[in-house]
């Protein structure tokens, strides 16, 4: 009962070639349609029909419709196939529903198909055409059926009101079926009535053949060359074998019409409340005209799938009894030929669900057992082989749990039959298999292992291997279900479930390896690689980097080694996080040689670029640069992906020359060197660029690439460059934030973009596109209190980039020069003029914010000392205060909502001017609220306010109280400060909770607390008084500090930071009065301490 079989082409051109194809007459003649077949027709139609039936064999229906539509709007075409236009197109529509996704385009599709086909009905076609268009409206209204049925079962449906429509489709589609039966049945009587006709003219001219014949003398013999004068002419005889082949034909369609209407009863009851007085009627009658069928036809195919299906319906109704006899011939059934095994398995698989219910388990004989146990090819396995094979392994367990202990090789070779059923179900991997791997586990636990039937042979242990893998993997699946759905219990009982199942998968792997034949290498070789996952995924890291690393070295062609190499290289990025840090070295070192091992090994494929990137990720991680050139340096020149990496290598390096520049000027590099790291960075991203293929998609990583590049330019003044790369058309970020695509650019990058081309246009005087950028951050900021905070955040990051661009002009050997100054007085001069022009003509708070919070950048810069003069900075600052102030004068709703981040600037301003009173008013009018004290930003810049009124208040006393405010909080009211120490404890989790960019940022907020506590404590060290029991004590605290930290978090943050740790370290045993060791002693004892546990371990492991 299935619809008419079509499917959509995939690709409209392809099919359009076909079709000009046919038009030109290429294509042969195919089965006419019922039009055809009752209807006279020129050359023309036959034409037609020809091509419309090769479009639809060749399941083309959006060609056919175009056909049919041309057919319409043709004056040339006879009435006849124009008659045949709406059956034509409702095949069609209903094959464009193929591909159809969208339900209710695809409900409308069918609405219209069926309307097509009452259409065609309308002009009351007879014979042939009536009962294919009954048959296919019949089909067409079942699935809809089906569908609403099926839409019933999803959460949140109106069960009922769809449940109703699905009966009225199924009552529709009987209806529609009955029409085809009573079209079949006039037909043939017709076929009959005429067939009957011509025998008895046969007859009769038989009759009058044999009178004319002279009276043979008795014993005469006929002559052996005389000839009978035939009964009918040819053309009689031709007649009627055509009405013997039509009634052959009509025959079949009427029993076909009669089976489909019992089908679509049963269909129906579906629909219906299971076990109610409808829902067995249902079933009823639909047993009624198979058992009718099965009378009629007993020995025809027709006749045995009714009576299946009569059995099957007597199952689902729970009368066991009728079932298994009406299924008793059938599974009596020999041969293999045509229908045959189909039905003998369906009516086995049917009885075995009565046997079960019955615990009649040795009705289940040797004969169907062996036909049970018989092996097909998996892709013969459908739902009734893998039904029947299940239940027969589900029957045998049962009988043999049944057997007396006196019995046990008995039930150890059912348990072993039954075993084997359930293994090819689940390996099989589609109905059943679910609960054949349960029962599986349950049989491997009856079972014993010596006496399983244990395998002889590699590929049989890693079938065993494989099933296993997949039982994990459902479990995993339905985890993952648990936890969407909120349920712990099932969550934690599902890990404990896939824990298990992981070990036993690498025992089963382990105990396979060892059967390994000369010819199975390379399954022995795909073991190692899922060997090597399993050891990932359980955490085993040195093990899976070993593994890995071995496949790439040893078989590198062999398939899935490729995937070990990179998950070795995963693993040997993980092991750079160990505590001690030779071991982290080391780590590094190996993801270096095995990156440089997989560039030369696949130069040509993807893996040498996956490489790169992981080698690079791990290299910015741990913060290097230098690493990062040479992995550029390594990566093969026709690398497929060598784009790709050279604009992620560009990026990461000028990302490190940004955090570098950030550092103190004891800890940053040269000018000379960040200048150098720049360049490399300018080039491998302008290569990058360069290499991007014309027809590749727009990115993420070359549009990111592309605004690091024009922040470099900007840097170099070369504004002609950065013009030309904002709005590349292929990865301009100035053309995708004002484009269509702007969504490509996600919320970070496209807020960098605006704020880096907003700079640009300010100072290239292009205020037009400057007031666009603007107007464009506040759309992006959103509304509402955070999204003040967030706007004045960008506002505020801008600022940093200008002042870092105003820094690097003086700084270096260019730094004062007139060329650098007059850079920076046209830089200056472009934003002053932007600034007051905006100040006075858009009275908005987020713009006057803007204005404000940049001047206050300008004044407050301490690099920019060289460009930017005392007085000018004083300018700036007055400027930036007098905005602030009038706007919290002005007041009113708007106001309130950017209030806390103007006061937070406040802040800062008050704090740049030594005006600490005013300042801390600020922050504590803002910590009042309860929400705004769980702000990172703001606690962060409280802590930063104590620790400055503490390093530069004269009054000692005061002093050291700010700085130990600093380090444990204040309290002032309402107000609450967490300090630094405060701020460390809340990130300790988060820092460490992953390895993106998010995270980067929170663990080195985490180390930069962690060393402000410190520095803090040195300072209150310097107020106590050198060599005072004070100053002794907060030393210790100190040096205590620095540990703690160490052995927490060994890497301490970076190179970078390590820096910074070693450089306090140093200066408070400078303080102590020791030698200035630094780290160095706290490395070398985790070194020692490692080393002894190790020794410890091997004394230990030589001992049992």
């Amino acid at each position: 009962m299935t619809l008419h079989r079509i499917n959509l082409c995939n690709t409209f051109n392809r099919t359009w070639l076909i079709a000009m194809s046919l038009l030109a007459g290429i294509a042969s003649g195919a089965p006419s349609s019922p039009a055809a077949q009752e209807n006279a027709a020129s050359t023309m139609d036959v034409s037609t029909r020809r091509l419309l039936d090769a479009l639809e064999e060749r399941q083309m229906p959006d060609v056919a419709l175009w056909v049919l539509n041309r057919i319409e709007a043709t004056a040339d075409a006879s009435s006849d196939i124009k008659k045949d236009v709406p059956y034509r197109r409702a095949i069609a529509l209903v094959g464009t529903t193929r591909t159809e996704s969208d339900s209710k385009k695809r409900a409308a599709i069918l609405d219209q198909a069926e309307k097509e086909i009452d259409r065609f009905l309308d002009d009351k076609p007879g014979g042939a055409q009536a009962i294919a268009a009954y048959t296919q409206k019949g089909n067409l209204l079942v699935e809809r059926g089906r569908s609403k049925i099926e839409q019933a079962k999803r959460p949140d449906q109106d069960v009922k009101a769809l449940q109703a429509e699905s009966l009225q489709f199924f009552d529709n589609a009987i209806k529609s079926l009955e029409g085809a039966e009573g079209a079949a049945s006039e037909s043939l009587k017709k076929v009959d009535a005429d067939l009957a006709e011509m025998k008895e003219k046969e007859r009769k001219a038989k009759e009058a053949s044999e009178a004319a014949e002279p009276v043979k003398p008795k014993g005469a013999k006929a002559k052996p060359d005389a000839k009978k004068t035939p009964a009918l002419s040819s053309a009689d005889v031709a007649a009627m074998d055509l009405l013997e082949e039509k009634q052959d034909s009509l025959r079949g369609q009427l029993l076909q019409a009669r089976l489909l209407i019992a089908g679509v009863l049963f269909e129906k009851s579906k629909a219906l409340e299971k076990d109610s007085k409808e829902w067995k009627q249902a079933i009823e009658d639909s047993t009624k005209k198979y058992g009718d069928l099965f009378q009629k036809y007993s020995s025809r195919g027709v006749g045995l799938f009714a009576r299946y299906y009569e059995g099957r319906n007597y199952v689902v109704l729970g009368d066991r009894v009728k079932a298994l006899a009406a299924l008793s011939n059938l599974r009596l059934l020999e041969g293999e030929a045509g229908i045959v095994p189909s039905l003998r398995t369906k009516a086995i698989n049917s009885s075995l669900e009565c046997w079960l219910e019955e615990k009649k388990y040795e009705e289940f004989d040797e004969r169907l057992q062996k036909i049970a146990l018989t092996s097909v090819p998996p892709a013969k396995l459908d739902a009734d082989w893998l039904g029947m094979k299940y239940r027969a392994a589900v029957l045998l367990e049962r009988r043999a749990s049944e057997l007396a202990d006196g019995e046990k090789p008995k039930r150890i070779a059912i348990q072993k039959d039954a075993k084997k059923l359930a293994l090819e179900v689940a390996k099989a991997n589609r109905d059943f298999s679910k609960e054949a791997r349960d029962l599986l586990a349950h049989l491997e636990n009856k079972l014993p292992e010596d006496q399983d039937g244990s395998v002889a042979s590699f590929k049989e242990a890693m079938d065993a291997v494989r099933l296993l893998l997949t039982t994990m993997q459902s479990k995993q699946a339905e985890a993952k279900q648990a936890e969407l759905a909120g349920k712990t219990d099932e969550v934690e009982a599902a890990a404990k479930e896939i824990t298990a199942g992981r070990i036993k998968i690498v025992e089963a792997i382990r105990k396979a390896m060892p059967l390994a034949e000369d010819a199975d290498l390379d399954g022995l070789n795909q073991a190692r690689y899922l060997l090597t996952f399993l050891m990932y995924d359980s955490k085993q890291l040195h093990a899976a980097a070993a593994l890995g690393t071995f496949l790439a070295e040893r078989y590198p062609n062999s398939k899935g080694s490729r995937q070990a190499a990179k998950i070795a290289m995963a693993s040997w990025q993980q092991l750079q996080k160990q505590e001690v840090a030779a071991w982290r070295v080391d780590a590094k070192t190996q993801c270096m040689q095995l990156a440089e091992r997989i560039m030369g090994t696949w130069p040509d494929d993807s893996e040498s670029a996956d490489a790169a990137l992981i080698a690079i990720a791990s290299e910015t991680e741990s913060q290097g640069v230098d690493s990062v050139l040479s992995i550029i340096k390594k990566l093969p020149a026709q690398s497929p992906r060598r784009s790709e990496v050279l604009l992620r290598a560009g990026g990461a390096m000028w990302r490190k020359v940004l955090e570098k520049r950030r550092l103190e000027q004891e800890l940053r590099p040269t000018d000379k060197e960040l200048a150098e790291w720049r360049l490399e960075a300018a080039k491998a991203i302008d290569e990058g660029l360069r290499l991007l293929p014309e027809d590749a998609a727009a990115s993420p990583v070359s549009i990111s690439a592309a605004l690091a590049r024009c922040q470099m330019a900007m840097e170099s003044g070369d504004d002609e460059f950065v013009a030309k790369t904002l709005e590349h058309p292929k990865y301009g970020p100035w053309t995708f934030a004002t484009g269509k695509d702007v969504a490509i650019l996600g919320g970070p990058l496209l807020e960098s973009t605006l704020s880096v081309a907003l700079r640009y246009f300010i100072q290239s005087e292009q205020l037009v596109k400057a007031q666009q950028a603007m107007d464009k951050l506040e759309s992006v900021a959103g509304e509402g209190e955070e999204a003040s905070a967030k706007l004045t955040g960008m506002y505020l990051l801008m600022g940093r980039d200008l002042q870092a661009q105003l820094e690097n002009l003086g700084a270096g050997d260019g730094a004062g020069s007139p060329e650098s100054k007059a850079k920076a007085a046209a830089i200056l001069g472009g934003f002053e003029k932007f600034l007051d022009g905006v100040a006075k003509r858009d009275p908005k708070v987020s713009s006057q914010i803007w204005v404000a919070t940049t001047y206050l950048t300008l004044g407050s810069g301490k690099g920019t000392g060289a460009i930017v003069s005392k007085d000018k900075a004083a300018g700036y600052l007055a400027k930036a205060a007098a905005v602030y102030e009038e706007l919290l004068k002005k007041g009113g709703d708007e106001i309130t909502k950017f209030e806390p981040s103007i006061r937070l600037k406040m802040s800062n301003l008050y704090r740049e001017r030594e005006k600490w009173d005013e300042a801390q008013k600020h922050i504590d009018w803002i910590l009042e609220d309860l929400k705004r004290q769980n702000s990172l930003e703001v606690q962060t810049m409280a802590a930063e306010l104590l620790q400055v009124m503490g390093e530069k208040t004269v009054d000692k006393a005061k002093a050291d109280d700010y700085l130990k405010q600093a380090i444990a909080g204040r309290k002032n009211g309402k107000s609450v400060t967490w300090g630094w120490g405060g701020i460390a404890n809340k990130l300790s989790r988060q820092a460490f909770s992953g390895n993106d960019e998010k995270v980067l940022k929170l663990r080195n907020q985490f180390f930069t607390a962690r060393l402000n506590i410190t520095k803090c404590r040195l300072v209150r060290a310097e107020l106590a008084g050198a060599n005072s029991e004070n100053s002794k004590k907060i030393l210790e605290s100190a040096f205590n500090d620095i540990v703690i930290t160490y052995k927490l978090y060994p890497e301490l943050g970076g190179n970078d930071f390590r820096k910074q740790f070693n450089a306090l370290m140093e200066k408070i045993q400078k303080a102590q009065g020791v030698a200035p060791t630094g780290l160095t002693g706290l490395d070398k004892a985790a070194k020692d301490a490692a080393d002894a546990a190790a020794a410890g371990a091997s004394t230990a492991a030589k001992g049992t």
